[in-house]
């Protein structure tokens, strides 16, 4: 597990209205961008990196195109949403997403959580002292599951938060959670002030 110094973090606030959280950092020469929403480009040059992408929706991949990716990573349950607009609902917000681009399964080369529910490939990605919790996981909730294509998985995401929460208790309670949108808590005050993990 790589080890990721919060204060190491750049957060900037991306695609307008849904003030995506995107992240960036840098380990062994790498530039790394956690959920590009649109608009990241505002924020950084057309830099060289590695995209992080926690699940396929369109808030958190429009602002792909507007970066020059090296790599990709994310599920390959959600592979698909970067391609097909009604998987990553993007015609919602005018501005369709259809990007045929190469990518790796994110569990091949990161510590992750699966997380399903949300989308059905959420991942947490895991660093040592930062957990990357997209959509899944906020300072004081979780996410929706009505957004996820497959029928009932409100259920299934029940189930991931009740799993979540056994695992964060085995991780240093200092260590901080970045979630999709959103205040970024660390573990201690994510048990104190979420109702879902109380």
């Amino acid at each position: 597990m790589e080890k990721l110094s919060f204060k190491d973090l750049r957060i900037f606030r991306t695609s307008g209205e849904l003030q995506v959280n995107t992240y960036l950092f840098s380990l062994h020469g790498i530039n790394y961008v956690v959920d590009p929403g649109k608009g990241i480009g505002e924020y950084v040059d057309r830099i060289k990196c590695d995209v992080i992408i926690t699940h396929g929706h369109y808030d958190h991949i429009a602002g792909i195109r507007e970066l020059e990716v090296d790599r990709l990573y994310i599920s390959p349950e959600d592979s698909a949403f970067l391609r097909e607009a009604r998987l990553n609902l993007s015609g919602f917000f005018n501005d369709i997403v259809s990007m045929d681009i190469s990518w790796y399964n994110i569990d091949d080369y990161f510590d992750t959580l699966l997380a399903p529910g949300h989308t059905p490939g959420s991942r947490i990605v895991v660093f040592e002292g930062v957990l990357f919790t997209g959509d899944v996981v906020f300072s004081d909730t979780v996410g929706r599951a009505d957004l996820n294509p497959i029928p009932g998985q409100q259920r299934v995401m029940s189930k991931t938060v009740r799993t979540l929460s056994k695992i964060f208790k085995q991780f240093p309670q200092d260590w901080y959670v970045c979630p999709g949108h959103g205040d970024i808590v660390t573990l201690e005050k994510l048990f104190k002030m979420n109702p879902f993990f109380k």
